[in-house]
């Protein structure tokens, strides 16, 4: 009789388990390059103690910080739909039973599974934003590569002041940039220069502002001085004089961001490279930027290249979370033994084009994965396992298994 009752308490427990063996037979590389090249062997996530020992949860909260902006929406319509079919299954099942209860009993039941559900959701969307945690870092790069980010915010810009994270300024993007295995990152604020602060490293802060110009984001790296947006956010004339005085101006290279380059000049990026643009952003960790699918980021590569272009994979960071998604290596020999630092160095590197920069991301669900909107939530637990190791992937074991006898040994107004 206990085997029988207890049998619905593995179940699920049983579907995780033969879900983590079946996606052995498809798993992907935990990093790659979206240009296609190899990566070194060496590269490697490393991981916090407490990150493994919490696998399910922080592999969750990276999954879900790496969604794009519809997926996002696809994954809270996801767990609705999941919700839903939860709580009629195990109507259905008690009706079965013969456990039979009243409206009154069902309504209050039904509420309060509700109200814990959704507490339960809010606390881990408000863990995975706010919590500064353990995170995965980049290891195992060459002493010949800087590890760079070129596109990071602090409390200056108009999209941090007045959050959550209004205390995150240049010793704290320096601080998160460094639990995630950066060497570089460029201070690229909207519009200004006053949160930039020369901050001892590792990592180097470098100098750089996102300008909004006529409907794109330009952001010009080693930029030391202020920009007068006016001037180029008028009309499309505007944008490509801001593109021709980047170096001579203001002595920075400019990089297309996504997703205003994609969105409004999609056909025009051959004029945009004329005028002088040095490189383009090919992944974006911000949920908006992060909509480009692979085709046309492909086809972005692709221009680069035949132009002598750089791109380069930015995280976008204004303060939230944990999670990074994508790093940059620069090649640059013996340039810890030198005394011109990180920042000069890329820069020069960049003149170069496009072989200057190897971008390196992490395998998540894309927007233009297979996966319907409404399956969201199993397709991102379903890839966060294809690119997980075997470390992870026991933590994740232990816990369903312990979580599941846990509620065998509760019984049945336990598991209630």
């Amino acid at each position: 009789m206990a085997l029988r009752l207890a049998r619905p308490a593995i179940i699920l427990p049983l579907l995780l388990t033969a879900g983590l063996g079946a996606v052995r037979l498809v798993a992907v590389p935990t990093l790659s390059d979206p240009s296609g090249a190899p990566l070194p062997e060496s590269l490697h996530l490393a991981t916090p103690w407490v990150y493994l020992l919490l696998a399910p949860l922080f592999s969750l909260w990276d999954a879900a910080s790496m969604l794009s902006m519809s997926r996002l929406r696809g994954f809270l319509l996801g767990l609705a739909i999941l919700y839903g079919a939860w709580r009629c299954g195990r109507a259905l099942l008690r009706r079965r039973r013969g456990n039979h209860r009243t409206l009154r009993q069902s309504v209050r039941r039904e509420t309060l599974a509700l109200a814990l559900s959704l507490g339960a959701l809010l606390l881990f969307l408000a863990g995975g934003a706010l919590w500064h945690r353990p995170m995965l870092a980049l290891a195992g790069a060459d002493r010949n590569d800087i590890v760079a980010d070129f596109h990071s915010h602090t409390n200056v810009s108009h999209d941090v002041q007045g959050t959550l994270m209004g205390g995150y300024d240049a010793a704290a993007t320096l601080r998160w940039h460094r639990r995630a295995g950066f060497d570089a990152v460029f201070i690229t604020d909207h519009n200004t220069m006053e949160g930039f602060r020369s901050t001892p490293g590792p990592p180097d802060l470098c100098p750089g502002i996102e300008v909004s110009a006529w409907r794109a984001h330009i952001v010009l790296l080693g930029a030391t001085q202020p920009v007068d947006r006016n001037r180029y956010g008028g009309d499309l004339a505007g944008l490509l004089d801001l593109l021709r005085a980047s170096e001579s101006g203001y002595g920075a290279l400019s990089v297309a961001s996504i997703p205003e380059y994609e969105r409004n000049h999609w056909g025009r990026l051959d004029t945009l490279i004329a005028a002088g643009l040095d490189g383009f952003e090919v992944a974006n960790a911000a949920p908006k930027a992060n909509e480009i699918s692979r085709e046309r980021r492909d086809s972005v590569i692709a221009l680069a290249r035949r132009t002598g272009r750089f791109v380069v994979g930015v995280s976008d960071h204004h303060g939230w979370g944990a999670t990074s998604m994508v790093w940059n290596l620069v090649r640059a020999p013996r340039w810890r033994e030198g005394a011109r630092g990180a920042c000069p160095t890329v820069l020069a590197r960049l003149r170069t084009g496009f072989a200057a920069v190897r971008v390196v991301e992490r395998h998540r669900l894309r927007p233009d994965a297979w996966w319907p909107a409404w399956l969201t939530p199993v397709g991102m637990v379903w890839e966060s396992w294809r690119s997980m190791g075997s470390a992870l992937t026991l933590s994740w074991f232990l816990w369903i298994w312990v979580v599941a006898s846990i509620r065998v040994l509760a019984g049945p107004r336990g598991r209630e």
